[in-house]
């Protein structure tokens, strides 16, 4: 009976843990972004800086000051980085242009943020 009872307030604290994590983890990383996708009859404003990303802070309140729709219906996109994917992209033509040109590649191999992955050079 007490290990039917400890398993089931770990499975509790198991459940709540996981939730806590994935409400703060969008909130509170440093690089936490959003976009804003226009809604139907969205204003000529946002239908211009869509798919731009905006740091939390620095995001414009909805509706924007210049929406003239009787109701906007615009909604924000949530990221956790600003970055659209790997710009270190070694298979990428430009990657290689100063080492054309006859320059010393410095970069290092990692980004320095935590969640930068491994690079295929790292293999």
């Amino acid at each position: 009976m007490l290990a039917a009872l400890a398993l089931v307030a770990w499975w509790l604290m198991r459940g709540r843990t996981s939730a806590e994590d994935d409400e703060n983890d969008s909130t509170t990383h440093p690089y936490h972004c959003v976009t804003i996708n226009p809604g139907e009859g969205a204003c000529r404003t946002a239908q211009t800086i869509k798919g731009i990303r905006f740091l939390s802070a620095e995001a414009p309140l909805l509706p924007l000051v210049s929406c003239d729709a009787s109701r906007c219906r615009c909604t924000f996109t949530h990221y956790k980085d600003r970055r659209r994917g790997d710009r270190r992209n070694p298979y990428r033509p430009e990657s290689h242009m100063h080492v054309a040109q006859g320059l010393e590649d410095r970069r290092g191999r990692r980004g320095r943020r935590s969640t930068d992955g491994m690079h295929l050079a790292d293999i």
